[in-house]
Formats: C-alpha cells, sequence, structure tokens
C-alpha cells in the first residue's frame, strides 16, 4: 500500500470517526466552500483543506483518489487542448 493510500485511510478513518453526519454530498458542499476560500486566498492552507476533503470523499465512497487521478492524468495527456477563454481557463477541445 502506497504512502498516498494510507493517508488516504487515515483521513478518511478521522474523518468518519469525527464527522459521523457527513455524507458524500455534504463532504462536497464543503470542499466548494474551501475551494472558493483558496480562489480567495491562494495559500497552501486552503489548498491542503481541499486535498483533505478530497480524500475523505473518496475513502467514504470507496475508491482510491491517487488511481483514479492518474487514470485521469492519461487521458488528459492524450486530449487536444484550447485556447484560454476571457478567464484563462483552457478546456479539451470537444468532438
Amino acid at each position: 500500500m502506497g504512502e498516498m493510500t494510507k493517508f488516504q485511510n487515515e483521513v478518511g478513518t478521522w474523518g468518519d470517526k469525527t464527522f459521523p453526519a457527513s455524507t458524500p454530498d455534504s463532504i462536497v458542499a464543503h470542499l466548494a466552500r474551501e475551494v472558493g476560500e483558496l480562489a480567495d486566498h491562494h495559500d497552501s492552507e486552503e489548498a491542503s483543506d481541499c486535498l483533505l476533503l478530497l480524500l475523505h470523499h473518496a475513502h467514504r465512497e470507496g475508491y482510491d483518489l491517487l488511481a483514479e487521478a492518474r487514470i485521469k492524468f492519461e487521458i488528459n495527456k492524450k486530449r487536444q487542448w484550447g485556447e484560454p477563454d476571457e478567464n484563462g481557463i483552457v478546456e479539451h477541445v470537444r468532438a
């Protein structure tokens, strides 16, 4: 078991114990709030809050976040990417 998987299990187990009423939906709602704070502050503490919530969500939903991110990264590497929009956001070209 890799370091990230161990950490996901540690975070998820702690999150389940500390926040027993949390649901995947409430975790995502909290994540949305933290992403807003990250957008406002651009600091490591807010980024870490986002990661911890993603890890808790993955634990609760039963998937390995790092494994899924690796799969998605391979997909993204094969995509064609468009031009930045007015906000600087670049999305993949949709067929």
